[in-house]
């Protein structure tokens, strides 16, 4: 009994110590000294713009900036079935991004991203349309989080 007590008693002092301890992530929109004016996008217009949705502007940033971006995305057969059926599709999606500063006009950033994923096909076309979207949607998500992190690194 009171070997539970104790355990019980440190998790929760444990709890109550992380929970009051400060502690901030530095690479969020808070601290973020960056803003993005302006979105030249090429390529794959629909990715483009839903990576530009992604990010949030920021009026009390000293650094503007135009990100020009290329996108494009690649839908593959991965696997097939002994009778031919589709059983799985991969899915690539790659960005060609080059940050420019709006003061001077020079390249602050640039980076190729490439995220790539498989999902299984469904019975139903409409399904299979369903999953690619949502994956693709969490696809753009974690590319737009690497970007912002890489440009809170940038600035600094």
């Amino acid at each position: 009994m009171s070997n539970k007590f104790i355990k019980i008693t440190l998790i929760l002092f444990v709890i109550i110590s992380l929970k009051h301890c400060g502690y901030q992530p530095l690479l969020t929109d808070k601290y973020q000294k960056f803003d993005i004016v302006t979105f030249d996008i090429t390529g794959d217009k629909k990715l483009g713009q839903m990576l530009a949705n992604r990010f949030v502007e920021v009026e009390s940033a000293e650094n503007k900036l135009v990100l020009k971006i290329n996108s494009a995305k690649a839908r593959e057969i991965s696997n097939k079935d002994d009778a031919g059926k589709i059983i799985e599709y991969s899915i690539n999606i790659n960005l060609n991004l080059n940050a420019i500063s709006v003061v001077d006009g020079n390249s602050v950033f640039a980076k190729n991203y490439s995220e790539k994923r498989t999902y299984k096909a469904s019975n139903f076309y409409i399904d299979t349309l369903n999953r690619e979207k949502k994956i693709e949607d969490d696809l753009i998500k974690s590319i737009a989080s690497r970007i912002i992190n890489d440009l809170n690194l940038v600035y600094r």
